[in-house]
């Protein structure tokens, strides 16, 4: 029983570790953007680890990548927070974590019936993105400059921050698709042929001592002079 709970731990613990930098990678992502707006531009792959790992994941991991997402992003956005109110940061941190892990469920309850529907996924991040702002006070998670001219700006002034986090979001969405197209392209090419054998002497495959006694012929004798006929 040991032997076979040992490995089953080490590879729950390596999965964790796997999410964990996944959702961490997507939330320094994220908050880059948040501290510096100017470079809002990294949003459009800012989820590309969190939706590679939701895409493997059942739906405990789903919310566990949720949880990961949203600790890693409050702790780096909200560092001041953490370091002279905590409770207030405790507060963000627990909201950012429904709002989160209320996402990772919806994406993996998509993903189960209908696929990872790049379409789809937008839409059900569009009420959690309405609370952050409406109601949790959070403001927006995709944050981007008011003076910058960008086709995502003119979009947001004309149909609003939630037209722009959708965009954001499908765009993630649809790289990821592309780039698991690309993976799986590359994944079922012909493997190469091997190399020739360029020796003058092939190796010699037979090893005569596996052969058993039956195979060597029974010793033979020259024949007696008298049966040799005259």
């Amino acid at each position: 029983m040991r032997r076979s709970f040992r490995p089953l731990c080490k590879d729950k613990t390596l999965q964790f570790l796997e999410d964990f930098l996944g959702a961490g990678t997507s939330a320094l992502i994220l908050s880059v953007a948040h501290i510096y707006p100017a470079y809002w531009f990294v949003s459009l792959i800012a989820l590309l680890p969190f939706f590679w790992r939701l895409t493997r994941a059942n739906l405990s991991r789903s919310i566990a990548l949720g949880i990961s997402l949203a600790g890693s992003y409050a702790f780096v956005a909200f560092f001041a927070e953490f370091l002279f109110s905590p409770w207030t940061f405790l507060i963000k941190f627990l909201l950012l974590s429904l709002i989160f892990s209320a996402f990772g469920i919806a994406v993996n309850r998509t993903k189960r019936y209908l696929g990872f529907n790049a379409f789809l996924i937008p839409f059900s991040w569009l009420p959690l993105e309405y609370i952050l702002k409406s109601y949790a006070h959070l403001g927006s998670i995709f944050v981007f400059p008011e003076t910058d001219s960008t086709l995502l700006i003119r979009i947001g002034s004309l149909f609003g921050i939630l037209m722009v986090s959708f965009v954001v979001v499908l765009i993630n969405a649809l790289i990821l698709i592309l780039l698991k197209r690309v993976v799986q392209a590359l994944s079922s090419r012909a493997t190469f042929p091997a190399k020739e054998d360029k020796r003058l002497y092939p190796a010699f495959k037979n090893i005569i001592l596996q052969k058993r006694w039956y195979y060597f012929p029974d010793p033979r004798a020259p024949p007696l002079p008298s049966s040799i006929p005259a």
